[in-house]
């Protein structure tokens, strides 16, 4: 890497005899000569991550001993040019991060010994050439956030070599077409957030023992999750199936899934109970099974150990009944080590280049969380119909950075040992029978940014010092016996307290509404997390946490 600036001269076209271009990671600014076209002999062509821009010239038509072509991240524009055809020993293939419109060129299928085709990132419009099916080498196709619209295409099915296949976050329609399930060599499959329809194919079992993200999401799919398309002795990693109108019960089948991180059903329309004998996959990190018609109890575990590296869990939003289930919190060993220096990968699914992604809703705002720090953990069990005390054994998830046990019936007092939550940043309690104290013992959590005690039937003193300080009134109406700072009712011979900082309530009088966790997991498109780099410092060095934001926009990890 260099910071070399300025223009890529004109006079570079006169060197006839040069093979290698590689101005990757500088400052270069202004357009791609014309005169590069007369390098007949050059066979690699790399300016990513630069400052370029312009259109792309027709000339690199000429390039015919081109093998690598590299122009991403940077802000070229126009049309993809049609002499692009005529690279037909081009294998390396990365347009994407740029501006590139209109639609993607049918010379394309011209491109025979191309591998990787990344084209992300754009704003390309227009259907997916059928003519793709021509490029017998292709390995990675990615063309996932762009405009992309029309039919899913058949004859991708011809590309039997394709181990990536990224359409994703476009305007597709219809079905995904059988011969899909003819891509044996298939690692990843990411369609999410289209407008595709149908059933998902049964035929996707024909692709388990490569197949490691399966991604669906945000799509139109109906009709019950197929018990068939998973066989057994499958590398799936990664399910996503969120936001679609799937119905019945949840498979068993998936109790095949040894491998299994992330498994996101959520918002769909699933009836049943929990699918409590899915305890037993070793590797679950990620458990989404939100907003749909879920009930009955959240049964006694057979697992000696059940969920030992579950980070993230939301079944909020259902019909569970009955007690919290005490017996999954004393196993979430995940939950309970408060890591001081990273270790391994930061960011989860990096280790085979994909990215888990959430949807982090906070005062029923919806933030999309498109990387997710290691670190991260999470319980939601919110609108539910769970009851009782809340147990003891939540103490124990001493790294657990989020708890929403709201709207539900439970009784009983707020325990002190929720102040073992010593990462506890986000707190909602709030809508259900709880009494007592707040217990002064959680002013000693230093991170806790929102709390939420309202509607309950709580009573005494709020407590003084810590992040309480910080606290709006919308965090603790609904509680008559409640008295002191930041509500007007005093107690007794109270002082008068400070005003609310600026930062304790929102513009409109409310604050913090609800918060939960919703997956969307499964982006190979990536982006950073909520404060990610400044989220690794306050875990890891102790600093304030309300800083929770969106700091850098989706991001690729390939050129």
């Amino acid at each position: 890497m260099n910071k070399f600036s300025g223009r890529i001269p004109d006079e570079l076209g006169n060197m006839k005899n040069l093979i290698m271009i590689r101005f990757g990671h500088n400052q270069l600014t202004g357009s791609i000569p014309a005169s590069l076209g007369n390098l007949t002999k050059l066979k690699t062509l790399d300016v990513h991550e630069n400052l370029l821009s312009g259109v792309v010239p027709l000339e690199l038509g000429k390039l015919e001993s081109l093998i690598e072509l590299s122009f991403s991240h940077n802000k070229f524009s126009g049309q993809i040019p049609v002499s692009i055809g005529n690279l037909s020993r081009l294998e390396l293939f990365y347009l994407n991060d740029n501006q590139f419109n209109d639609s993607i060129p049918k010379e394309v299928k011209n491109l025979n010994s191309v591998v990787e085709m990344l084209l992300h990132l754009n704003q390309l419009s227009g259907p997916i050439p059928d003519s793709l099916g021509n490029l017998k080498q292709l390995e990675e196709f990615t063309v996932n956030d762009n405009n992309l619209s029309g039919y899913f295409p058949e004859t991708i099915g011809k590309c039997k070599n394709l181990s990536y296949l990224i359409l994703s976050d476009n305007l597709l329609v219809g079905p995904v077409p059988k011969s899909i399930c003819k891509l044996r060599s298939l690692t990843i499959l990411r369609l999410g957030n289209n407008q595709l329809s149908g059933r998902i194919p049964q035929c996707l079992s024909n692709l388990s023992h490569e197949l490691q993200v399966l991604d669906l999401r945000m799509n139109r799919f109906h009709g019950n999750i197929p018990a068939t398309f998973l066989k057994q002795n499958n590398n799936l990693k990664s399910l996503n199936l969120n936001g679609n109108q799937l119905q019945g019960s949840i498979p068993r089948t998936l109790v095949s899934c040894r491998n299994l991180e992330v498994l996101n059903l959520g918002n769909n329309m699933l009836t049943g109970g929990f699918p409590h004998w899915i305890d037993i996959l070793p590797e679950m990190q990620v458990l989404v099974l939100r907003g749909n018609k879920l009930n009955g109890t959240l049964l006694a575990s057979n697992t000696t150990t059940p969920f030992q590296k579950l980070r993230i869990l939301d079944l909020s939003s259902n019909e569970f009944s009955g007690l919290l289930p005490s017996n999954y919190f004393k196993n979430f060993k995940a939950m309970m080590v408060v890591e001081k220096a990273a270790s391994g990968d930061l960011y989860m699914g990096e280790n085979y280049m994909y990215d888990y992604t959430v949807v982090l809703v906070v005062k029923g705002l919806s933030l999309e969380l498109q990387r997710i720090l290691v670190i991260y953990t999470s319980i939601d069990l919110s609108d539910n119909n769970f009851e009782r005390e809340i147990p003891d054994t939540v103490g124990q998830l001493r790294s657990l950075l989020f708890l929403n046990l709201s709207h539900n019936s439970l009784s009983g007092s707020i325990p002190t040992h929720l102040s073992n939550l010593v990462q506890l940043q986000h707190l909602d309690l709030s809508s259900n029978k709880l009494v007592g104290d707040i217990p002064q013992q959680l002013t000693s959590l230093t991170f806790l940014a929102d709390v939420n005690f309202s509607q309950n039937q709580l009573k005494g003193a709020i407590p003084k010092g810590g992040q309480f300080n910080t606290f709006g009134i919308s965090s603790f109406q609904g509680n008559n016996g409640l008295c002191g700072f930041p509500l007007t009712k005093k107690c007794g011979d109270d002082d008068v307290s400070p005003s609310p900082t600026p930062d304790a309530e929102d513009e409109d009088g409310t604050f913090f509404n609800g918060f939960s966790w919703r997956s969307v997991v499964m982006g190979y498109g990536f982006g950073m997390l909520i404060g990610s780099g400044i989220g690794w410092l306050m875990f890891h060095f102790g600093k304030p946490s309300w800083v929770i934001r969106i700091t850098e926009q989706y991001r690729q990890k390939r050129k």
